[in-house]
């Protein structure tokens, strides 16, 4: 069985999508702690430790091991955002330590590359659809601004092993040539091995090089081929009831913010939450909530937060938590109301909304779109798309609510 430790909520859903995708049974955990049963090719655990504090995340990290391990695992991937989201401090190079010191292992393969995202690694630079990474919007992310787009040179300053890379020229020659070089980098005590990759061919070759390695680490793109690589024992698809679908936006990414405007543009009914000082998440989601009991009952409806940096208002500077907050309330009271289909944009919103619901572990099913599946927490009978700001195509609102033009 294949582990993953994902750290974040769409992060995990991405990289289930991936394994889901290659005929894997994929489990979703959402809780670290809650034992995993059940008839698996693959778990996904999804945490929020990308932006924690490093020991915080490594904690979080080990018992999230512990439990895949208890489940069966026996090889197993740290999923990170294709974006390299961190800092100095990490923390992709702390987390990664730590899981191989508990594995036993001494060299890790990595790379952030997932050309269907249009992610790829050349020269040991990330790109975003052939725009060097610091070039990018996530040059001015709130968080974790990306102001440097080599990864050797992000990497070291948050790990204690060496660093290197293995070149696109190497991994073009061939798996045996790449097995090679990452075996002589072990012997040489490098600890992370950056490997370029520009297509999904490029990727093969590295998930063939690392085919016995306990530990690897990156995007959704390598685990993908790694599960390519793996014999399915089939898979039962969770498919939604058709029906009113709630899409619930707190991200802040251009994605985003243009299937927010498609979806108004195409006559879809929206509510856009915008707190005043002193305001509480429960006041806003009632009132959230009030407007949606307010449209016709068949009506697809967008309940968001998300804008632009210049729409921010600076006079708030804990806006972000209140707004995830809220989502939390409003999926909850949308749930109670018998919502059986809810989108929700945005990593930390996600976050929110599954801790407010109780979800722990779903079953993933099919994509609404490449990144994003459905994933059906039973428990409850809610089916879920958690979906990363930057996913999914301009009309994806629009195409799952599948009825907009309710007024």
């Amino acid at each position: 069985m294949i582990g993953v430790i994902a750290d974040d909520v769409t992060g995990a859903t991405d990289v289930a999508a991936a394994l889901s995708r290659e005929g894997l049974r994929t489990l979703l955990a959402l809780n670290a702690e809650t034992p995993v049963t059940g008839d698996a090719d693959a778990v996904v655990i999804g945490l929020k430790t990308r932006s924690i504090p490093a020991d915080d995340a490594i904690e979080a990290s080990l018992v999230a091991l512990r439990t895949l391990r208890n489940a069966g695992a026996t090889r197993f991937y740290f999923k990170y955002c294709s974006t390299f989201d961190s800092t100095d401090e990490g923390n992709i190079g702390p987390v990664t330590e730590a899981l191989a010191q508990a594995l036993g292992v001494s060299t890790v393969v990595t790379t952030p590359a997932a050309p269907v995202h249009g992610r790829t690694v050349n020269d040991g630079n990330l790109y975003v659809f052939d725009v060097p990474l610091h070039e990018t919007h996530m040059a001015h992310h709130p968080i974790t601004p990306m102001r440097d787009s080599n990864l050797s040179r992000l990497l070291t300053p948050q790990v204690q092993g060496a660093v290197t890379t293995l070149p696109l020229s190497a991994v073009r020659e061939g798996a045996a040539l790449a097995h090679a070089m990452i075996a002589s980098a072990e012997s040489a005590g490098v600890a992370h091995v950056i490997a370029d990759a520009v297509d999904a061919a490029d990727l093969a070759v590295i998930a063939e090089a690392v085919d016995t390695a306990v530990l690897t680490a990156g995007s959704a793109g390598l685990i993908g081929a790694i599960a390519a690589r793996q014999v399915p024992s089939g898979r039962t698809v969770s498919a939604p009831p058709a029906g009113r679908t709630a899409i619930i936006a707190g991200s802040c990414s251009r994605r985003t913010l243009e299937q927010i405007a498609a979806f108004q543009e195409s006559g879809g009914s929206s509510h856009r939450v915008v707190a005043e000082a002193g305001q509480t998440a429960s006041e806003l989601a009632d009132a959230a909530l009030t407007w949606w009991d307010e449209q016709p009952a068949d009506s697809s409806a967008l309940i968001y937060s998300s804008s632009s940096a210049e729409e921010r208002d600076d006079e708030l500077p804990e806006a972000g938590e209140l707004y995830e907050q809220v989502a939390g309330i409003v999926a909850h009271g949308l749930a109670q109301r018998g919502v059986q289909r809810m989108v929700v944009a945005g990593g930390e919103t996600s976050g929110a909304v599954i801790r407010e619901l109780g979800t722990t572990v779903a079953v993933v099913g099919d994509e609404a779109a490449v990144g994003a599946p459905w994933v059906h927490d039973v428990a409850r009978g809610v089916h879920l798309v958690l979906k990363s700001g930057n996913f999914g195509d301009v009309d994806l609102f629009t195409s799952v609510a599948g009825d907009v033009g309710h007024d």
